[in-house]
């Protein structure tokens, strides 16, 4: 495994038994290219230090500087996994296709692309990334028996993270970046308030916009009722305390914390990025809305909350649309019968 050398999650990955674990200091979220150019070079030893059968990239960035180390070092077999697409409508025009003639180039030596929605397939074929038979859906997993098995107790769960009442509580589990536009979060939920103070408001998750988020709440008068609640390790007793799951996405591959909200059998409001119609069910299980639109999104989760018989219906259809496709040992099992058809295809 080779990653990144910085981030939350690096002691977990030296954790991992089994597995030779390289961190890369040079790569970097930026485009930089003398650093990109020192990542590829540092990627390419390591890969050539271990004459690997199969590569398997993910992320944008990683993913591009990660196929081509594994072409200059001749790996058979080449598979990158699409979690949205590097390019995307919130880029400039030239940026735009500048990625999208990096991915097609790149495309052409990956023996196969695993996309998690069948939305990236669509915008992969209708940007000419490669032809439909390169192209792999493979959903993404969770563990699902864990989720759906794994129960908190509500009372103690909500006065742990601070919330001490019996009121509704409305949630979002992001990071805190631009792609997923905390703020549309933070401004739907002062107008949800408006017409709801008995409701509490929970942000899961950390990133550059907190502080951002933080100023567009101060002064308001739900600021007592929203709780920032950083990185947590315990999401499915998390969602255990919430009434509705919403994501304020502008871009998207498949959300993975929406297929974790819905296995708990929570209603969901998102927007309509990368493979969210795919996910929730329009008016069923939740409601999907425009990017951007965050008085829709107030609307809609405030329908929900005036009506109860409409939110057991809607978290009964939201348990019931997280089937065994959506399993971590599912993903696994695909995963590995295409590592084998591409070996033996090689």
């Amino acid at each position: 495994m080779i990653t990144s050398s910085r981030g939350i999650l690096k002691p977990d990955f030296k954790s991992i038994k089994g597995a030779a674990v390289h961190f890369c200091p040079s790569l970097t979220r930026q485009i930089n290219p003398f650093a990109d150019i020192l990542a590829l070079i540092h990627i390419y030893l390591i890969y050539r230090s271990y004459n690997n059968d199969i590569v398997h990239t993910h992320s944008s960035k990683a993913g591009i500087i990660g196929r081509w180390a594994a072409k200059l070092a001749g790996v058979p077999v080449v598979i990158h996994t699409v979690h949205g697409w590097s390019f995307n409508d919130y880029q400039g025009r030239i940026r735009k296709r500048f990625f999208i003639f990096l991915e097609r180039i790149t495309a052409r030596f990956t023996t196969r692309i695993i996309c998690v929605s069948n939305k990236d397939i669509e915008t992969g074929l209708c940007h000419k990334i490669a032809p439909r038979e390169k192209f792999v859906l493979i959903k993404y997993g969770i563990p699902l028996g864990e989720f759906r098995d794994r129960k908190a107790d509500r009372k103690d769960k909500r006065r742990e993270i601070g919330i001490n009442n019996e009121d509704p509580v409305v949630g979002m589990i992001s990071c805190l970046k631009p792609q997923k536009s905390p703020e549309d979060y933070v401004k739907a939920a002062i107008e949800i308030y408006k017409g709801f103070p008995s409701v509490n408001f929970l942000l899961v998750g950390d990133g550059v916009l907190k502080k951002r988020c933080q100023k567009i709440l101060k002064g308001s008068p739900l600021d007592g009722r929203f709780i920032f609640s950083g990185w947590r390790r315990d999401i499915p007793e998390i969602l255990d305390i919430l009434d509705i799951a919403v994501l304020t996405s502008k871009w998207e591959g498949m959300p993975i914390a929406i297929i974790e909200a819905l296995s708990k059998g929570k209603p969901a409001v998102i927007t309509d990025a990368g493979g969210a119609r795919e996910l929730v069910k329009d008016g069923i299980s939740g409601y999907v809305t425009r990017p951007g639109a965050y008085r829709d999104i107030a609307v809609k989760v405030m329908g929900i909350l005036r009506d109860k018989a409409r939110m057991d219906s809607m978290g009964r259809e939201a348990g019931l649309s997280v089937d065994e496709s959506f399993d971590i040992k599912t993903m696994a099992r695909d995963t590995d019968i295409l590592y084998q058809n591409c070996k033996e295809s090689a």
